[in-house]
């Protein structure tokens, strides 16, 4: 299975690396294993949310210490930044925040069909060059994977600061067949990580893209 990431092991002060080596096996979830039904870890009635790319973990934090009814699984391979959403989940007892240091497309194999209500891909990496087109996110086959996994109804939401990528991500969305755009405004809650900041401070807008799942059926 191709990545869509060139896996990044960076090395760790001590204080993280120890933090990492306690935290994830208490509050970190394999990257692949046997299928796993995410509501039963959390809260009934949560809203459960799977972001992919949570870079240093500050939106995953945010809003599971602000907004108790989310459920967010944050998945990333930037260590430094699953040590520090760790410490988070550990220093505020968040009880429905997990972390998968790994790859989403690979995870989003263990999970049952419809069990998730949000999917979130915050500046996902737009690989430009036509040689890297195979990496992105936004595929035809990756996009029947993720809408596997989302209920009827569940929502897709994408930021990108790159305006010829959100042409492309709405233009696969809209072909897909499997999702509705819903609205193009940025979600009131989502806050403006690092990475955001450098983007706008270097003169580029984000553009904020809302689908929702249909009934359409995934071949399988």
């Amino acid at each position: 299975m191709s990545r869509t990431f060139k896996p990044r092991r960076r090395r760790l002060g001590s204080r993280r690396a120890s933090l990492h080596a306690e935290l994830l096996p208490r509050f970190g979830l394999d990257e692949s294993g046997p299928s796993i039904d995410l509501r039963a870890l959390f809260e009934p009635g949560s809203t459960v949310c799977l972001e992919i790319g949570s870079g240093n973990g500050d939106l995953a934090s945010y809003m599971t210490r602000n907004f108790p009814q989310y459920s967010v699984v944050a998945v990333d391979v930037h260590r430094p930044g699953i040590a520090r959403l760790l410490d988070d989940i550990d220093s505020y007892s968040l009880v429905n925040a997990r972390v998968v240091e790994g790859d989403a497309l690979i995870f989003v194999e263990r999970l049952m069909a419809s069990s998730l209500d949000e999917v979130w891909t915050f500046f996902p990496d737009p690989w430009p060059k036509n040689a890297q087109a195979h990496r992105r996110l936004f595929t035809t086959e990756r996009i029947v994977r993720l809408a596997r996994v989302l209920r009827e109804g569940g929502v897709l939401r994408v930021a990108t600061d790159v305006d010829s990528y959100a042409i492309s991500i709405d233009r696969k969305l809209r072909e897909s067949g499997l999702f509705e755009e819903l609205c193009a405004d940025r979600p009131e809650w989502r806050i403006e990580t690092a990475f955001e900041r450098a983007g706008r401070e270097a003169g580029r807008s984000s553009t904020d893209l809302t689908f929702v799942r249909n009934g359409v059926a995934v071949n399988s």
